[in-house]
């Protein structure tokens, strides 16, 4: 037997679609009974006790029942309901202080997930906590705290990661498909994203993490079933926790199963050398030297993008076209070149080191973000540098030699280096790095190149001309 819910509301239509709502969250989840509304058709928004216990008594069960309300009379009504209630029946009943539609929705997740009538109050009344502390980051609320460390995790347990691919990341309907599936299990549990740590029971818990697409989400769990635990897990993740994604893709992210394709080719490993800078103090006589030394780079450098950006156009459309056309932007933006020149007026830095110190700024101001789709912007910021400093000391570009069907092996590779492969031989692509937001895995699917991300080691194991299969259905690189 589980908790089941009871919702009172001035409005029969709110109830009624709050009620809705909820029951979208679960499956063979817990009762839902409305009590909104009076009977009098000129005037139909109130509440009524009698209709309030009728509703208690219409889902009674020994485990309770908990009652939302929005707000008044909702509160008068319910609390006349339960002196009307046989006293055994009232004594298992709770009036709840949630909001109503957040509460309601994780009171329901959780009271489906078979908690006490007291965790699922507890959730309930935590709901409107992971509002706050999305809208104020810097708010932190007992009901949706969530843990930078977690509660002691023993060695022996058991763990699972996944890349999000949803569009809206891990939202409520997803986060109660978790919830749900992982219910029951005689298995301790933690979910893990980037450091923070959840109880995978919890919807509050879980919506405070913010998982969004693109994310790694790890589950660990110890205990008699935690095998059993985390192979619910891995069948809900595959099943992207109960939703369908818009469209099909043939990148793989983070060594998860995106594409049910295996590829047999050779490897081609490449290495690219990242150019350094080059730091040298100037003389005030050769100021005006490296500012024109550093306009050319500059110059030479966004006409090249905006070549590529042209070239991209042609080959993967205009929305593609549109990163080059922001490197463009970026690096010839006025207050960027300002600040370079500032550097090498005053600081009397040689043109490589401005150019360097201030797109490192930047580079590292992205890697600083909270928002990942931000943060892994910082490649594009490191792409634009070498090609800047590849002016600056006069050397040519750096990419592979592709004479037949490969799969490549790299570290990361730059947007730019992504497009270049896109009418190449190329199979498909292995990354020791690399995400899933970044500007050369979104290349990558549109030229239609499967690409795996975070791969540990790769490059370190892999030699170009050994053959290898990348086997999308168990998400593994097999070398031979």
């Amino acid at each position: 037997m589980m908790v089941n819910i009871v919702v009172v509301s001035h409005s029969k239509r709110l109830a009624e679609g709050v009620a809705e709502l909820a029951q979208q969250m679960v499956q063979d989840g817990c009762r839902i009974a409305v009590a909104a509304g009076v009977d009098d058709e000129q005037n139909p928004i109130g509440t009524d006790a009698i209709k309030v216990m009728m509703a208690i008594e219409e889902v009674d069960t020994p485990s309770g029942v908990l009652v939302m309300m929005d707000l008044g009379s909702a509160l008068l009504s319910a609390e006349t309901a339960l002196e009307l209630l046989d006293p055994e029946i009232a004594g298992r009943v709770l009036l709840s202080s949630a909001p109503l539609v957040e509460g309601t929705l994780a009171a329901v997740v959780t009271a489906s997930s078979g908690a006490s009538l007291q965790q699922v109050e507890a959730e309930a009344c935590g709901a409107l906590g992971v509002k706050r502390s999305q809208l104020n980051p810097q708010a932190s609320t007992a009901e949706s705290k969530v843990l930078s460390q977690p509660s002691a995790i023993p060695d022996a347990a058991l763990s699972s990661r996944w890349v999000v691919r949803n569009a809206h990341g891990l939202h409520v309907r997803p986060a109660a498909a978790l919830a749900q599936a992982l219910s029951g299990f005689d298995a301790e549990m933690q979910v893990e994203k980037e450091g923070h740590y959840a109880s995978p029971h919890s919807v509050n818990q879980l919506a405070a993490l913010q998982v969004r697409q693109g994310d790694t989400l790890c589950l660990h769990a110890w205990g008699k079933q935690a095998g059993e635990a985390i192979a619910a897990f891995q069948q809900l993740a595959h099943n992207h926790f109960g939703e369908a994604l818009p469209d099909a893709t043939d990148t793989i992210l983070g060594g998860k199963l995106v594409s049910a394709a295996a590829i047999n080719a050779a490897v081609v490993r490449f290495t690219p050398t990242n150019l350094l800078c080059q730091r040298q103090s100037i003389t005030a006589s050769q100021i005006d030297q490296e500012k024109a030394r550093l306009l050319q780079a500059i110059a030479a450098s966004v006409d090249e993008l905006e070549t590529l950006a042209a070239k991209t156009q042609q080959l993967l459309g205009a929305d593609m076209a549109d990163i080059f056309s922001a490197h463009a932007l970026l690096l010839g933006d006025e207050e960027l070149l300002q600040a370079m020149e500032t550097r090498i007026t005053v600081e009397q830095q040689n043109a490589e080191s401005a150019l360097y110190d201030e797109l490192m700024v930047m580079a590292n101001a992205y890697l600083a973000m909270e928002d990942s789709y931000l943060r892994v912007r910082e490649l594009d910021v490191r792409d634009i540098l070498q090609r800047a400093l590849r002016h600056l000391q006069d050397q040519s570009p750096q990419l592979p030699v592709i004479a037949e069907p490969c799969i490549l092996v790299a570290d990361e590779l730059f947007p730019s280096q992504m497009i270049a492969l896109s009418q190449s031989n190329v199979k498909a692509i292995c990354l020791a790095q690399g995400s899933v937001l970044s500007h050369s895995a979104i290349l990558a699917r549109a030229a239609a190149i499967p690409m795996m991300v975070a791969v540990d080691k790769v490059t370190e194991l892999a030699r170009t001309g050994q053959q290898a299969t990348l086997d999308f259905a168990s998400a593994t690189l097999t070398l031979r």
